[in-house]
């Protein structure tokens, strides 16, 4: 038989053998290629190890390099080295940097407070509730007064104060009024009045939120601003660090 022919037969699936179930608390079983992983780890570890040792053991104490003073080591063994960049400002640049974030800083707060009032304006917070209305308009006194809203709409008296979907009388002959229409118009009203409670306490919620922001953006502003007052020629306070302070 030709390789061509040997290879298109179907083989036998081979396939890895699983952890028994008595073994099952250990977990997967390890394979070959686990087996590999791991032990090129540890052999790695083992080398790294073994150099560290090597040059712990041949250290010379009377070595010096810059790096020893200029470095150091936390409790936890973690090193910290001091950034030759790190130097310290002028007061003329840290004024400048304190001006930047002043400004920064009322900028976000006019745009929280663009925001607050916007949502104040969706909500009706100024002013109370608005209620629409219909107004009619006449031409005399006299009319105004036998004026019947139910009349001149021309639907039923339970109808007049609706402000959308208001049926007319006609509409309400040929059935469309009080029968299954009007339970599922009601069904429909009180799904969109749920909707309607549900985003304006979101939207009160959001409100609260942004007035929060903003009466911080101001805080830290004012902070920030006295700061600068204080590092400005000739506005330099000093504390009586002895100053009496009653002990409750």
């Amino acid at each position: 038989m030709s390789s061509s022919m040997r290879n298109a037969l179907q083989r036998r699936n081979h396939k890895e053998r699983s952890q028994p179930a008595e073994r099952a608390r250990w977990g997967l079983l390890e394979k070959r290629k686990d087996y590999k992983l791991r032990s090129q780890d540890y052999k790695r570890k083992k080398k790294a190890t073994a150099e560290l040792r090597a040059v712990a053991r041949d250290r010379n104490p009377d070595e010096y390099r810059p790096t020893m003073t200029r470095s150091r080591t936390t409790d936890g063994g973690i090193k910290v080295s001091t950034r030759p960049e790190s130097t310290v400002l002028s007061n003329e640049q840290t004024l400048l940097l304190k001006t930047q974030d002043a400004g920064y800083l009322r900028t976000q707060a006019v745009m929280e407070r663009r925001k607050i009032e916007a949502l104040e304006e969706k909500l009706a917070f100024v002013g109370g509730e608005k209620k629409g209305g219909h107004t009619v308009f006449v031409n005399t006194v006299d009319e105004a007064k036998t004026l019947k809203p139910e009349e001149y709409f021309d639907t039923h008296p339970e109808m007049l104060g609706r402000q959308w979907n208001r049926m007319r009388t006609s509409q309400l002959a040929a059935g469309a009024g009080i029968g299954k229409k009007e339970g599922e118009e009601a069904d429909v009203e009180a799904k969109d009045k749920k909707k309607m409670a549900k985003e304006r306490e979101k939207s009160y919620r959001e409100l609260e939120a942004r007035m929060k922001r903003e009466e911080d953006l101001r805080k830290v502003e004012r902070e920030l601003e006295l700061q600068r007052q204080r590092m400005g020629k000739g506005n330099t306070t000093t504390k009586n660090k002895w100053a009496k302070v009653r002990k409750r």
